[in-house]
């Protein structure tokens, strides 16, 4: 599958996940070919060329399957809880699985991609679907900060495998915290592998605060699960030192006093059905303009926030549009991930028993 040379040879023994997923998927005896009617040489469900660049990712960064699959499991299940443990997701695409890395990677090399993340599409006001944008923040304990705990195997030659324990933190984490456990001992014999995968889910504790879900049309859209993309939204926040009053005479009255000058406002009137949004002129506490006289108003701050996600579901409606649910993706001021300068740097505290 791979194309990676093992042994000097093309073809042979893995310890790629990659090449344990395909052969789960297409064996009739040992997988769920049978099942899925396919094998190895039709694998019509999976799409290969994502499974060959994740092969990549996987050989540049040791994250290896050195283990059994010894007991009967839901195949479906078992891949996608394993499959963090190899910073990839499980998904389905197009009707067809797939394991793509969870972070920004170079698709020919394997190497993290340290340079601005790729975004695919942009999302503003013009063609997001009105009164569709939700966002949702994480409950505080999902949130809170951890010490993980990674077990793994060390083996040595000619002996039998030994449990190995490391703990992970960041650095600027004061105090005593809760441990948390990740098991990697079927699987993972490399201490590297277990540094790497506490960082990954150190980082995503740390980094991401909220997913937001919105529609839009589809035409024009080329994304799929895994896709980033940037989103670019305008809010007005209530201030009470931003609201005031006009009376009958065009005198302001307001919690912090007016600058002469020009101010975007949105205000109600007296005897009117409907807030309106307009541009008002204040001069010495007072306004001329008798269209702002008997009102309610407030000062429209407008904030504009542009951030990027990671697409974590498409799916089509019964409108005909495409309901899209991501993931906060926190880069800095170059574009560059936050999660991956976390894992392919050294910041982190470990201690090892």
């Amino acid at each position: 599958l791979t194309g990676l040379p093992v042994n000097g040879q093309p073809l042979g023994p893995s310890n790629l996940f990659t090449d344990l997923v395909f052969y789960l998927l297409t064996d009739g005896m040992g997988g769920a070919g049978q099942l899925l009617k396919m094998d190895k040489d039709n694998p019509k469900l999976l799409n290969q060329d994502d499974f060959v660049e994740t092969s990549r990712f996987l050989h540049a960064q040791k994250l290896f399957f050195n283990g059994v699959v010894g007991d009967r499991t839901n195949l479906r299940q078992y891949i996608t809880d394993v499959a963090p443990y190899f910073l990839c997701n499980f998904v389905i695409m197009d009707g067809k699985f797939s394991l793509k890395p969870a972070i920004p990677h170079m698709a020919d090399s394997g190497q993290i991609n340290l340079g601005p993340v790729p975004i695919e599409q942009l999302f503003t006001a013009g063609n997001i679907l009105e009164d569709s944008y939700k966002l949702e923040y994480l409950r505080s304990e999902e949130r809170r900060p951890f010490k993980a705990v990674m077990r793994n195997s060390q083996e040595t030659k000619n002996k039998l495998p030994e449990e190995k324990v490391v703990e992970v933190k960041l650095p600027k984490q004061e105090g005593l915290l809760p441990q948390e456990q990740f098991d990697l001992t079927q699987f993972c014999t490399s201490e590297e592998h277990a540094i790497k995968v506490a960082k990954y889910f150190l980082g995503i504790r740390k980094l991401v605060s909220h997913t937001i879900s919105f529609s839009t049309t589809v035409h024009g859209l080329s994304l799929r699960a895994g896709s980033y993309i940037k989103v670019i939204t305008e809010a007005t926040p209530y201030s009470a030192a931003n609201t005031g009053t006009v009376n009958s005479s065009g005198v302001v009255t307001s919690v912090s006093e007016l600058a002469d000058g020009t101010h975007n406002v949105s205000f109600f009137k007296t005897g009117s059905e409907d807030v309106e949004e307009s541009t008002m002129q204040v001069s010495g506490g007072v306004v001329a303009d008798s269209t702002f006289h008997d009102t309610v108003f407030t000062i429209k701050n407008t904030t504009v926030s542009q951030n990027v996600y990671v697409v974590e579901q498409l799916t089509f409606s019964q409108e005909g549009t495409v309901d899209i649910v991501a993931s906060e993706h926190p880069c800095d001021d170059d574009g560059v991930s936050e999660l991956a300068k976390l894992i392919a740097g050294d910041s982190v505290i470990t201690v090892r028993s």
